[in-house]
């Protein structure tokens, strides 16, 4: 499954932190987070329901629900400053939210990743393969070509 949204980038946080200088640009950004975070918890429902085993499928279910909270407060501490922009308390809340936001997209990465284990092992197997076939067929065009040494008279259709 997967996940591309725009603030489990850190990018986006660093966009939500630097916005603390220029608080208008805030609504977009919670904005942006809002609508992502309703796909995720979508994908996340998703994932939690599919994966083995359920334990996994628990945690996806729990960290993407912390996420929603933690988002929550920073949307909340967003509003706060674009109503008093010169607030400093207010920016220092907002700085901490977008930390627990990113400590807590990370959990969600990695409980996707331990409920993806199968898949990318089957995506690092067929990366393996498609490397030795990559390997086979140039060694097929070299001997094909007659620059590989052979060790006897035999020609490579022989053996091929």
């Amino acid at each position: 499954m997967p996940v591309n949204f725009l603030f489990l980038s850190p990018v986006f946080f660093f966009q939500m932190t630097k916005s603390v200088t220029n608080p208008e640009e805030l609504g977009g950004l919670a904005s942006q987070m809002t609508n992502d975070y309703g796909h995720l918890a979508l994908q996340g429902r998703l994932a939690a329901a599919t994966a083995e085993p359920e334990e996994i499928g628990f945690q996806i279910r729990t960290r993407v629900q912390e996420l929603g909270h933690g988002c929550i407060f920073l949307v909340q501490k967003a509003g706060a400053l674009q109503i008093c922009p010169t607030d400093s308390y207010t920016k220092r809340e907002l700085i901490e939210c977008a930390r627990a936001v990113t400590e807590k997209v990370s959990l969600v990465l990695s409980a996707l990743q331990a409920g993806n284990k199968g898949t990318q092992a089957c995506i690092t197997a067929a990366s393996a393969v498609s490397g030795i076939i990559a390997d086979l067929d140039t060694t097929i065009m070299f001997a094909t070509a007659g620059t590989l040494n052979a060790e006897n008279n035999e020609s490579f259709a022989d053996h091929r």
